[in-house]
């Protein structure tokens, strides 16, 4: 059996739930080397579980979300609470106790709970739409936050003290009794068990999670894990050490992705490559700062192996399968005057090309999207042939008089997106990628690489390679000439599809998996 421990923690409250606010969503990344790795073992039917340490309470659409419902797992939350449900159930916010004459009230980000002039409480929502949580007011304060298990009921409440910080969270069972208790105070830390749990404990005060983590894992070890077990380790600090004391005698796999942690650390290198069987990293530089790593500690033995991301949520090569040549334009990693440049060396090549279509996209939901619209549509009447850019709006009146008549931009749309999906959805018929940043976007080159869709970029990356799958410019002014080169007839598009089917291939056929057993069987 292959355990997966992946590293899906907040900032704040290191055990605690990541799960964002729906209008929060793509704050952070979702889409992992844990996810990945996952799906790597479960198309090869590999038997696979993963453990999960932090609270959780919005697992099943997380996983749901990444193509992963229905896989095995152990939580450590789900065990203190005594909760088995495995079936996702939704909540009706207004099914639920409220006084006679409450009414509620619809914002844009959460729905307000009144009663006459007073506010009961905030209703939040997940990015799913279904319930997450329930802040209740007295004061025109917090009082109380409910937090809902997406498996249908209440599963912590958060208390506030008068002052407004937090005072304690009581984590509860699928009958609403508390089991264990995480006390928040300036004033007062650490775990207490209620004396009528569900389960037995060693003690009845513990001093912080980790002490208690410790215990349920070696019972999880001592109930459900063989010496030949594998842990796949997605290394994070927050977890590598007690990891390493609590599975002495199973073999591990430390797994290094993006910068959750740092490989030119020579003491966490040590201390992991004393445990570990096999290190993975997720591309060529960090492959070469690990390995220096590992010289400096005069560490030779250590067996290391990388392996490229990919999303197998996204479909490959669609876009060929539409006439319009889309341009997906991510424009968050560049100032303004290169977004100014680029924007009228495109709109140039739409003015003489009609197929040419361009979806200019931002995660930055503060950025000024319907001022940069209206620039563009002030380039396009200073510079360009209106009639290429603009249509009469549809609820115009054939009768208007000329004047009179609304005309709508056309072929160019303007995004905000706050979710992977909707990047998905967005390069499924994409047919270039354009990210012209210092640092270009890193799910952005994932999810194009796992589409086969060539990207543009100014600088070089693990995932591009000039001419291969990609462009990467030495000029800005030489946009034109690197989207001439995918636009131009299909072979060159086709050969970056190629590319990133050899590139998948290795992933899909289980290569990549044999080869991970064969380092394991080494040691």
């Amino acid at each position: 059996m292959f355990y997966f421990i992946p590293a899906w923690y907040p900032q704040q409250r290191p055990w605690y739930d990541d799960t964002p606010l729906w209008f929060r969503v793509f704050e952070r990344m979702t889409f992992d080397d844990t996810v990945n790795q996952l799906k790597m073992f479960q198309n090869a039917e590999e038997a696979s579980c993963l453990v999960i340490l932090n609270y959780q309470p919005q697992l099943r659409y997380f996983l749901h979300k990444q193509d992963l419902l229905g896989s095995t797992y152990w939580s450590f939350f789900d065990d203190v609470q005594n909760i088995s449900a495995q079936l996702v159930k939704p909540i009706f916010f207004k099914e639920l106790h409220w006084p006679k004459g409450t009414r509620f009230l619809y914002s844009p980000f959460a729905v307000v709970a009144k009663k006459g002039q007073k506010t009961l409480a905030y209703i939040h929502f997940a990015e799913n739409g279904n319930l997450l949580s329930i802040d209740f007011q007295k004061d025109n304060r917090s009082d109380k936050q409910y937090f809902f298990d997406d498996r249908g009921f209440l599963s912590s409440i958060l208390y506030y003290q008068e002052d407004g910080n937090q005072s304690y969270q009581d984590y509860l069972n699928q009958n609403g009794v508390w089991q264990v208790r995480e006390h928040l105070a300036a004033d007062r830390s650490g775990i207490e068990v209620n004396l009528f749990a569900d389960h037995q404990f060693q003690k009845r005060f513990y001093k912080d999670w980790e002490e208690l983590m410790q215990e349920r894992l070696s019972l999880l070890k001592e109930r459900q894990m063989a010496p030949e077990d594998v842990l796949i380790i997605a290394s994070h600090v927050q977890h590598n050490e007690m990891l390493i004391a609590s599975f002495a005698e199973q073999k591990k796999v430390f797994s290094f992705f993006a910068d959750r942690s740092d490989v030119t650390n020579l003491d966490l290198i040590s201390k992991i490559s004393r445990a570990a069987t096999l290190l993975v990293v997720d591309t060529e530089k960090e492959e070469k700062r690990l390995l220096a790593s590992l010289g400096s500690l005069n560490i030779e033995e250590q067996a290391v192996t990388r392996i490229s991301p990919f999303d197998t949520r996204l479909r490959l090569g669609h876009s060929q399968m539409v006439k319009e040549l889309t341009v997906y334009f991510y424009i968050d990693t560049i100032d303004q005057e290169r977004l100014e440049t680029a924007l009228l060396s495109l709109l140039d090549m739409m003015d003489h090309n009609p197929l040419m279509e361009l979806k200019v996209v931002t995660f930055n939901q503060q950025f000024p999207l319907e001022a940069l619209k209206e620039w563009v549509c002030d380039q396009i009447k200073r510079l360009f042939d209106e009639e290429h850019f603009f249509t009469l709006a549809a609820d115009t009146g054939e009768n208007q008089l000329d004047e009179d008549q609304e005309f709508e931009l056309t072929r160019i749309d303007f995004e905000c997106f706050n979710s992977e999906n909707q990047i998905i959805e967005a390069l499924d018929t994409a047919r270039l990628v354009l990210d012209l940043g210092e640092e270009p976007d890193l799910y952005t080159q994932i999810a194009s690489i796992s589409a086969g869709i060539p990207q543009i970029h100014c600088v070089e990356t693990d995932y591009v390679s000039h001419k291969k799958n990609g462009w990467i410019l030495e000029n800005i002014q030489d946009l034109q000439a690197a989207i001439h080169y995918y636009f131009d007839g299909l072979a060159n598009w086709n050969a970056s599809l190629v590319y990133a089917i050899q590139k998948m291939a290795d992933y899909t056929s289980g290569r990549i998996l044999s080869q991970w057993k064969e380092l394991l069987e080494k040691d």
